[in-house]
C-alpha cells in the first residue's frame, strides 16, 4: 500500500514537468509556416547579453511582432521595412523601450538567424549589435534595421541582415525589392 501511494506521489511532479516542457517548448519556437518573422523574447534579458547566449536557447513569444503578412516591402539594400499600419501601430505599442533596448530574434521560417534589439532614439546607452530604432516620424509606417547605436561605428561583428535564408524567404512571398 505504501509503495502505491509513493508511486502516485511521484507521478504528479513528472506529469507537471512534462506539461511545462510541452507548453514552453511550443511557445518558444518560431512558427514553421512563417516565412519571415521578428520575435520578442518571452523572458527579457539585457540586449548586451545577447552575444553570450545561444540563439536557439532564447525563449520567444509564440507569435512574431512582425511577420510577412505585416510587410508591404523589404528593401534589401537599406533594410528598410515598409509595414502595414496595423503592424506599425503594434511596433509603437512596445513602448516604453528601456534605454538598454528590448531584444528580438529574426527568423526565416523556423530557423533563428540573428538577434538584435529595439532601441529608443533618446537612449544614452551605446550598443554594438543590430538595432531597430523606434521611429521619430510616426506618419510613415516603416522601420529600419540598422547596425549599432547611436550609429554604425558602434557595430561590431559581421552584418547578418542580408542572410540568404531571410532574403530568399522574403523573395518567395514577393516582399523583397
Amino acid at each position: 500500500m505504501a509503495t502505491q501511494s509513493r508511486k502516485a506521489m511521484l507521478k504528479k511532479p513528472i506529469l507537471l514537468l512534462i506539461l511545462f516542457y510541452l507548453l514552453t517548448g511550443t511557445a518558444c519556437q518560431p512558427r514553421k509556416g512563417a516565412e519571415f518573422g521578428i520575435y520578442l523574447l518571452s523572458r527579457n534579458i539585457p540586449a548586451v547579453e545577447l552575444p553570450a547566449v545561444d540563439i536557439n536557447r532564447l525563449s520567444l513569444e509564440a507569435n512574431p511582432i512582425i511577420s510577412t503578412r505585416d510587410i508591404i516591402s523589404y528593401d534589401q539594400t537599406s533594410h528598410m521595412i515598409e509595414l502595414t499600419q496595423e503592424a506599425f501601430t503594434r511596433i509603437l505599442g512596445i513602448n516604453p523601450i528601456p534605454v538598454n533596448g528590448t531584444p528580438f530574434v529574426v527568423c526565416a521560417g523556423d530557423q533563428r538567424v540573428y538577434t538584435g534589439a529595439f532601441w529608443t532614439p533618446v537612449s544614452s546607452v551605446s550598443y554594438d549589435g543590430v538595432v531597430i530604432i523606434l521611429p521619430y516620424n510616426e506618419t510613415v509606417p516603416g522601420i529600419h534595421i540598422s547596425l549599432g547605436y547611436p550609429g554604425p561605428g558602434f557595430f561590431t561583428g559581421e552584418d547578418p541582415r542580408s542572410d540568404s535564408r531571410l532574403m530568399n524567404a522574403l523573395e518567395r512571398v514577393g516582399k523583397l525589392k
